[in-house]
């Protein structure tokens, strides 16, 4: 099981009403760098970014531009976008752009792409809400067909090209491999046709076990042993009695977010911290990180375990600084080899 470092982008708080300066975009965007190198040395094996737009909390939407700084300022750590949404970018645009990644990291990029669930999105890019899964699917075979056709032609329901010849290819051949952010059936069925399956909250590690052992074997039929499943988990690590006090209203507040746009299971609004604690939230010293790892490779033993501390400001409730978010860093780096 590797271990990466989710370097977010929220900066702000939900319902943020004035934006920010100048100074203080410029100030989160150094810190995302700094997260990012720091991760590297410090062990994790993986730096992943986010994909949002629109959201006043959000001081670095555009996701090629923040991997591209953070593949000039690293190694070795494997890149990956979990997910962007392709159904509102120009295939061929965006297929050069992240082939420019792939190249500037030698190779270390993973495409992890979803269709997308939030109508701002696509209403900021002029693209329409309705029939993006279709959309979508045809955004992935332009994006595949440049990266891997010397020259490519495409007569689709909402895309046409001919003789498109994209310039350099990606460092991977035949591509980059590519994860897809799925919650559906539909969506699942998709993520097979790929090279894996990336998971943001994720249910009960024994229900998660069960799902994952159910794709896996559909994975393994059609041929593909080395499919990944890549789950995001989320928490902070730290030895404070009031730890859970400190940090958990982060998460009930986002967790209260997504359930109002349907993207969780039905959850009790009274006794949410708890709830989410038994799911993908963790909230305690080495020994409980190490424990809940532990038990999330015994039973699912993913591919990739991507760890999240970072998220938008409760407004009127504790928040780490910068410096908190850099240290926390600096100690599950004391602990990776545990937890893998």
């Amino acid at each position: 099981m590797k271990i990466a470092f989710m370097t977010d982008t929220h900066f702000g708080a939900y319902d943020q009403r004035s934006p920010p300066s100048p100074d203080e975009v410029a100030s989160g965007m150094e810190h995302c760098i700094a997260e990012a190198e720091l991760a590297e040395s410090v062990g994790f094996d993986g730096v992943w970014v986010p994909e949002r737009h629109q959201r006043p909390e959000t001081w670095w939407p555009n996701t090629v531009t923040l991997l591209t700084a953070i593949a000039a300022r690293t190694k070795r750590v494997q890149l990956a976008c979990t997910v962007m949404q392709p159904t509102f970018h120009h295939p061929i645009h965006l297929a050069e752009a992240l082939s420019a990644i792939d190249n500037l990291s030698r190779g270390r990029f993973t495409f992890g792409a979803g269709v997308g669930y939030h109508p701002d999105y696509f209403r900021c890019f002029g693209v329409p809400f309705e029939q993006r899964g279709r959309r979508f699917e045809e955004v992935m075979d332009c994006i595949v067909g440049v990266w891997t056709n010397d020259e490519f032609s495409y007569n689709g329901q909402f895309y046409r090209y001919e003789g498109v010849k994209l310039t350099p290819k990606p460092y991977q051949r035949p591509r980059p491999p590519i994860w897809i952010g799925a919650f559906t059936p539909k969506a699942m069925a998709r993520a097979l046709d790929y090279e894996g399956w990336c998971l943001w909250f994720p249910p009960h590690v024994d229900q998660l076990a069960s799902a994952v052992r159910g794709v896996r074997e559909k994975a393994s039929a059609l041929g593909k042993s080395d499919w990944a499943v890549t789950i995001g988990f989320e928490g902070w690590l730290g030895d404070g009695k009031d730890l859970r006090q400190k940090h958990g209203h982060r998460w009930v507040k986002e967790w209260g977010f997504y359930a109002e746009k349907g993207l969780s299971p039905d959850i009790d609004t009274g006794n949410m911290l708890e709830q989410i604690e038994k799911t993908f939230l963790c909230l305690g010293n080495k020994q409980k990180w190490v424990d809940r790892m532990g038990e999330m490779k015994d039973k699912v033993d993913p591919d990739w375990l991507c760890i999240r501390t970072r998220n938008p400001i409760n407004q009127g409730h504790y928040y780490p600084s910068r410096a908190e978010c850099l240290e926390v860093i600096e100690r599950f780096g004391e602990i990776l080899n545990d937890l893998r």
